[in-house]
């Protein structure tokens, strides 16, 4: 058991420290502003995203907003602030507030949760923040089906995906905004069949203002598709990670011997993807909703992603997940298993959330583990160590579980000149898919179509379907090819669209329990990626590799054996991973 001084030695130091990196936003702050300008030609031309608004190096990641249009002000939190008929009035629970229950309750977000963070949004990014280029959106659009006094239905999971997109393009009228889906964004939660469906159907109607025409079919039959967010340049792949989630008992994992299972399909769609996108000399944000880590995804399906992130370092930025409604980072390694976070070695915690053990067992498992990155590491030692390693970042949520939080990442527009396509006035995004598509895609399904069909493999699941079982009966045994890795890009070295920080934007909903609907949320800065204790130079791979190292408490120095040493920022990214819901850590030496 902690002893009681050391209990609150420890939360006189967290109250210290975080009064210390709780600071409001000053736009004359050096650490704040961004200098990352966009390089103009002498014609005064300047690169835009897709809706034609100029880049700011800017970019919004939301997630898990989980609206609940059966909230109560004054419901108890027992009843997941639901107005229950026949619950008691003497009743000794705590009650919701009207905007939230504060954290650490299974609450979903009240009506005015959402409206008041939307509201924030309309007044704070462009004006305190400089603006955003487009926006990441993990999923998770609806509320939870955790009531039985209240089950969900799939019409309310449309209609609550279609208010809130609608909202958010009020909100958000120049930027383009890139949607995943989430794992209660479809009926029943959790389970999604591959191809078209009336689930699917209904919700490419919901986000029709956010699908490309191009890509409304292949959503349509498989709930992913591809947006460019900076014409001819910067893509975002929301992917479906349900085909790839162990909670859903309708697909099998990826098996080897099945092409025609969902999840295999999408990794093939995924791959002819990175293709067009090398070929285009483009690069393209990751998103979807569940994470890649052991317990959340198949084996299968979670090593052929980690080959088609090594053979594709040098397409993709990076990866933006949510669902976990915890702030943490997470890397994938070629060639290798998912790190293991179901052990646990040291005390338990007690933290007001559903996964209470998961990131202090990711820091003992995985953080510790990773090899020692120098400063200046040889060009063989980033390609053949740190290049095998891809970063996924998990973001925190705006359901009040614990405090509201979203991100908002700057990244690296130098190099941005025009190129002619750009300067062409009557080229659009939808007319510059590559004229070579269809042997792409032969070289890959070792089938020779027709031209009639050539835009099948984009728009046709049940096409594709039927060319990879000709290829399952030819019956050939070819060994395994060995990976050819694309050369290091923006994820591992300083160029164009390398990400450069983040701040991490918070609500403290415990300050407003007596709010109104007269009442004005005032989201803050909780943290630069650029403050103490963290220091990131950037957010590339090697520097995050540093970043858990330090995390972790490893001896900086690969030339003396690991020792670890829990230290300051051990607790304060814990903090910050759980914010709200706050960890009883006790003394640094019993951690």
């Amino acid at each position: 058991m902690f002893s009681f001084f050391s209990v609150f030695s420890y939360l006189q130091w967290l109250t210290l420290a975080f009064s210390f990196v709780l600071k409001p936003v000053a736009l004359d702050n050096p650490q704040s502003s961004i200098t990352n300008e966009v390089e103009t030609p002498s014609s005064g031309w300047r690169i835009t995203n897709t809706k034609g608004k100029p880049l700011t190096g800017r970019f919004l990641h939301i997630t898990d907003m989980h609206p609940d249009e059966f909230y109560r002000d004054g419901a108890t939190v027992d009843h997941y602030c639901h107005d229950y008929k026949h619950a008691s009035a003497n009743s000794k629970s705590s009650k919701a507030g009207f905007l939230s229950p504060g954290p650490g309750f299974e609450c979903d977000s009240s009506p005015s949760l959402i409206n008041k963070t939307l509201d924030w949004f309309s007044k704070h990014i462009e004006n305190d923040y400089g603006g955003i280029d487009f926006i990441i959106w993990t999923g998770d659009n609806s509320r939870h089906d955790n009531d039985n006094h209240f089950p969900r239905t799939k019409s309310e999971i449309i209609t609550s995906n279609e208010k809130i997109v609608d909202k958010m393009i009020e909100t958000f009228p120049d930027v383009p905004i890139v949607a995943a889906i989430g794992n209660n964004d479809v009926y029943p939660h959790n389970i999604m069949e591959g191809g078209s469906s009336s689930m699917t159907q209904a919700l490419a109607g919901a986000w029709d203002a956010l699908i490309p025409t191009q890509e409304k079919h292949v959503f349509e039959k498989g709930g992913y598709y591809m947006v460019e967010v900076i014409p001819h340049r910067l893509a975002v792949i929301a992917f479906n990670s349900l085909y790839f989630s162990t909670k859903n008992a309708a697909v099998d994992g990826c098996p080897k011997k099945d092409p025609d299972d969902p999840g295999s399909f999408h990794i093939r769609w995924l791959r002819i993807q990175f293709l067009l996108l090398r070929q285009r000399k483009m690069n393209a944000w990751l998103a979807s909703h569940v994470p890649p880590t052991r317990d959340q995804w198949y084996i299968d399906c979670y090593d052929a992603f980690a080959d088609l992130l090594y053979e594709f370092r040098d397409v993709i930025v990076g990866q933006l997940y949510g669902h976990m409604n915890i702030n943490h980072f997470v890397f994938l390694e070629f060639n290798k298993p998912p790190v293991d976070t179901s052990t646990l070695q040291s005390r338990d915690l007690e933290v007001a959330t559903a996964q209470p053990k998961y990131v202090k067992t990711l820091i003992e498992n995985q953080y510790g583990e990773l090899p020692f990155v120098p400063d200046k590491p040889s060009s063989k030692f980033m390609d053949e160590t740190v290049g095998k390693f891809s970063l996924a970042s998990v973001g925190g949520s705006i359901v009040p579980e614990m405090f509201p939080n979203f991100r908002i990442y700057t990244y690296n527009t130098s190099g941005l000149n025009p190129r002619p396509s750009d300067l062409d006035g009557n080229v659009v995004v939808s007319d510059s898919f590559p004229k070579n598509y269809t042997s792409l895609v032969d070289e890959l399904f070792e089938d020779k179509t027709t031209e009639d069909n050539e835009d099948l493999f984009i728009s046709n699941y049940e096409s594709m379907k039927k060319n990879s079982k000709r290829k399952k009966k030819k019956k050939k045994n070819h060994r395994k090819k060995k990976i050819q890795p694309g050369a290091l890009g923006p994820a591992y070295v300083p160029m164009t669209f390398t990400p450069l920080s983040f701040q991490q934007i918070f609500l403290n909903t415990s300050d407003y329990m007596d709010a109104t609907s007269e009442t004005e949320v005032d989201y803050k800065l909780l943290y630069d990626s650029r403050d103490q204790p963290y220091n990131m130079p950037s957010l590339t791979v090697p520097d995050y590799m540093r970043l858990a190292r330090r995390i972790a408490g490893v001896c900086e120095s690969k030339k003396k054996k690991k020792k670890r040493r829990y230290r300051e920022i051990t607790y304060t990214y814990l903090w910050h991973a759980y914010i709200g819901a706050l960890p009883r850590l006790g003394d640094p030496d019993d951690f």
